[in-house]
């Protein structure tokens, strides 16, 4: 199976570096001087809501990748996956935590919060970008059963893992809110970890065999 567009992760990393280059500055709830215990309260205060560009550019976009790898988790039920590809499901469906974690800070920068992710539907800009899949996309992979399905699913996922790598190094080195760094830190050792096992089987030829 050749490999689809949404695989390109030099692509990807080097838009979210060109998005990385246009953030500057930080955005924080600031107020007149204080001392003693105000002070600090109002310093936990500003740092607790402090971001930038480069954050909201992070969790918009791992937004729309996460609510397609959730939407492509679904679809191994009932496309006669092998059991790998359905343990592996189970276990991203465990992951819907970082997602929501995601959608509070934006709402505690106040910032447009996505709406939820519909596969095969137009996406706001802010979700758009490198390992998205397209409505067409979408199509062909709801008419597949084993091994066509598995293929397709495992290009699919690997593609979206690589731009989530790409753009959790670029917060750590870019963003400027602690939260959202610890939780880029966090998925990046998963995502490197998930990728590796998703390669490993896109490379074995009885993939989906069994489905």
């Amino acid at each position: 199976m050749t490999s689809r567009h949404y695989r390109d992760a030099a692509a990807g990393a080097a838009a979210i570096a060109v998005l990385a280059l246009a953030a500057c500055g930080t955005s924080a709830s600031t107020g007149a001087p204080a001392t003693s215990a105000g002070s600090a309260a109002a310093s936990a205060a500003a740092t607790s809501t402090a971001f930038s560009a480069a954050d909201s550019t992070f969790t918009a976009r791992m937004l729309g990748l996460e609510g397609q790898s959730a939407a492509l988790g679904a679809a191994v039920t009932g496309h006669a996956a092998t059991p790998e590809l359905q343990q592996f499901a189970a276990r991203m469906r465990a992951q819907a935590s970082m997602a929501q974690r995601m959608r509070e800070l934006m709402g505690s920068w106040h910032q447009p919060v996505p709406g939820p992710y519909s596969s095969g539907a137009s996406l706001p800009a802010a979700m758009m970008g490198t390992g998205m899949m397209s409505a067409a996309d979408w199509a062909e992979i709801g008419g597949e059963h084993g091994q066509p399905f598995s293929s397709h699913w495992l290009d699919a996922m690997i593609g979206g893992y690589n731009t989530e790598v790409a753009l959790c190094r670029q917060e750590l080195a870019s963003g400027a809110s602690p939260q959202a760094r610890a939780l880029a830190a966090s998925m990046l050792a998963e995502r490197q970890s998930e990728l590796a096992q998703l390669r490993q089987w896109h490379q074995d030829p009885q993939m989906g065999m069994m489905g």
